[in-house]
């Protein structure tokens, strides 16, 4: 069984759970087989951890607030970092408190192990961003990215995706849908995109196995997302023959798998900045 299709969840509808670790964890997504995972992961001030057990999975984190000493690194708002199996890293302290977006690889898979993948530390707001390799379909969204991670054995890139705003073409236009032969997922850290599913604002979260047709996105004011293709390095798109009309101002629709708390799918109303 693969993780479930979720399409989409504000993650501030999620409640927190509380660890033996003393940490907080509100879990995304979660492959029901094994321990991989993507979740948000709280740590309160004065929190320490020694380094990764051997046995725990690989894991890939994106810094959302506070700050926390890994490794011996300082790691602040939007710092990326990857941490194999079997490479005795990940030690961490925050005396302020920091909350992490967290991307738990399974545990024992052949391409998160230390000698197939490497450690990274970035500081993300350094990189120069990339706008050279769009598709001409999704012009409109005036894309950039900055490529964090590309998983060995074409298992996987990491990357940050944002849009201008004005992505919206002019009324009455009509876009095709699209599809990829591999799992996305996002997590939307600012602004915010319209879908036929709703409008996924700072916080929202998707997960989309393969052959799953989804879109055409628009926006307003633009968005800052971090999204993923797990089983493939280069994301490679199939458009729709049928076109769809504008998704802007479409109700929220949530595709949840079965057995969802209900707080999921309430709408979340967004937040006036003045």
């Amino acid at each position: 069984m693969a993780r479930p299709h979720i399409e989409f969840v504000h993650a501030q509808n999620v409640g927190w759970t509380s660890r033996a670790d003393g940490a907080e964890e509100k879990v995304l997504n979660a492959d029901p087989l094994s321990d991989e995972a993507t979740m948000i992961v709280h740590y309160p001030p004065g929190y320490s951890a020694p380094a990764n057990a051997p046995d725990h999975g690989a894991e890939e984190f994106f810094m959302l607030d506070g700050a926390i000493d890994i490794d011996g690194e300082d790691r602040r708002a939007h710092a990326y970092g990857f941490l194999p199996q079997g490479s005795g890293l990940g030690a961490r302290h925050t005396a302020q408190g920091a909350v992490l977006l967290v991307f738990r690889h399974a545990a024992g898979d052949p391409n998160g192990m230390l000698g197939t993948a490497e450690a990274i530390a970035i500081h993300t707001p350094a990189m120069p961003w990339d706008v050279s390799t769009y598709d001409p379909k999704l012009i409109h969204l005036r894309l950039a990215r900055k490529v964090l991670r590309l998983g060995p054995n074409d298992s996987g890139r990491t990357f940050l995706l944002t849009g201008m705003a004005h992505g919206v073409p002019a009324e009455g236009t009509t876009l095709p849908a699209e599809m990829h032969d591999h799992a996305e997922e996002m997590f939307m850290l600012q602004g915010a995109m319209w879908a036929p599913e709703g409008r996924m604002g700072a916080g929202a979260y998707f997960y989309r196995p393969p052959g799953i047709l989804h879109g055409p996105h628009v926006s307003e004011y633009g968005f800052l997302q971090i999204m993923r293709s797990p089983g493939a390095n280069a994301v490679v798109t199939h458009w729709s023959d049928v076109h769809k009309p504008l998704p802007l101002g479409a109700p929220y629709r949530p595709v949840l798998p079965e057995g969802t708390p209900p707080e999921w799918a309430r709408e979340l109303a967004p937040q006036a900045i003045w």
